[in-house]
């Protein structure tokens, strides 16, 4: 079976930037997911959308019909946003951007602090009740156990992540698009699990004298432990800081379905077939990061849902371009004995050999 893999890398909220790289063996190319690196565990919850606004002293966290057991994170944000205004960021305002990514270990040294981080989190490691004074030294163990394997995939890539780097890239060149559309801000970078952690950037966005905010997860969907992690502990800093409480903000939860995203994905895999001597014939195999089942079914988290409508509008997008390849999604990731969401990217890519499929395009997809 021949494969192929492509992986799209965003430079800003107006610009994408494809970088696509065709192999003869299965892997994914491109950017390294941290948690995938370090831990084989990443998680994904969705929001509705909402209109790009400010709002006075609007909750951090997106409303949303959860189950009791997320009860507090459906009531931390409110979808009550204004229409924008370029009007709005005249004046003596300070705008402030703020991006929130996972982080990532810059040396081997940090793998295994990153990975105390990584699972020391309750919306990574979910423990009952009773347990959760259990959080820190079972995130220990795990980290202490991990590390070596987390470490050999760091080496393969160069001794640490490019998520700063990247992110640090990024941040840059969205401050430049802002300014070039006569809206100036400063962007900020606030990593969950290693530096520059969220705190430093709001350290630093205090001395600013930022006045409006808005927070941008750079996850295409929301999540229960990658944007609403970030966010839960973004609403815990504003809660406890009177500077924060006062200072206008509006957050953009999820970005799945902008058009540039959708359009980018599609650019990279109809690039990508071209590589293939009977691109028709080529499997469109897209692999996301898994939730564990419970995640859906008893936390009400509808990230399955939201991937595979993400999926079909990338397909839908294909279908205009006449690009009509049969597709599959699969999940992969998953880590501990629990159940996680199927099918599993490992047995699917099993059950595709024995069926007869010659040609894979692997699509990374988070």
């Amino acid at each position: 079976m021949r494969h192929s893999c492509c992986i799209c890398q965003y430079e800003n909220l107006h610009n994408w930037v494809p970088i696509c790289t065709s192999q003869r063996m299965y892997r994914f190319a491109g950017v390294p997911n941290e948690a995938y690196l370090s831990s084989n565990t990443s998680t994904n919850y969705v929001v509705s959308r909402y209109s790009f606004g400010w709002s006075e002293t609007q909750p951090i966290l997106p409303n949303q019909s959860v189950n009791k057991d997320l009860s507090p994170l459906a009531a931390l944000v409110t979808s009550k946003s204004q229409n924008f205004s370029t009007a709005s960021l005249v004046g003596d305002e300070k705008i402030g951007v703020l991006l929130l990514n996972l982080g990532g270990p810059e040396t081997l040294e940090d793998v295994q602090p990153f990975l105390f981080n990584l699972f020391a989190d309750p919306d990574i490691i979910r423990l009952p009740r009773l347990f959760r004074f259990l959080q820190k030294p079972l995130a220990q163990f795990i980290s202490v156990v991990r590390a070596p394997k987390s470490k050999e995939g760091y080496a393969s890539i160069g001794g640490g992540s490019p998520l700063r780097r990247i992110t640090d890239a990024q941040a840059e060149e969205l401050r430049k698009s802002l300014w070039e559309k006569n809206l100036p801000a400063k962007v900020y970078v606030g990593m969950r699990y290693w530096h520059p952690f969220t705190e430093e950037a709001i350290e630093q966005i205090k001395r600013d004298g930022i006045t409006k905010l808005v927070v941008l997860p750079l996850y295409p969907q929301f999540s229960i432990s990658t944007s609403g992690s970030s966010l839960r502990l973004l609403e815990s800093i504003f809660r406890e800081d009177e500077y924060l409480v006062n200072m206008q903000h509006t957050v953009i939860p999820s970005w799945y379905q902008r058009e540039g995203y959708i359009t980018a994905m599609a650019n990279l895999i109809e690039k990508e077939l071209q590589n293939f001597d009977s691109p028709e014939q080529v499997m469109i195999f897209f692999s996301a990061h898994g939730v564990p089942l419970a995640y859906v079914e008893e936390a009400g988290d509808p990230y399955k849902a939201e991937m595979e409508e993400c999926v079909d509008l990338i397909m839908e997008e294909l279908e205009k371009r006449k690009i009509t390849n049969a597709y599959t999604l699969a999940y992969q990731s998953r880590v501990g004995p629990v159940e996680w969401l199927k099918p599993y990217t490992d047995e699917t890519i099993i059950k595709l050999g024995q069926k007869g499929v010659k040609s894979l395009l692997a699509v990374p997809i988070r």
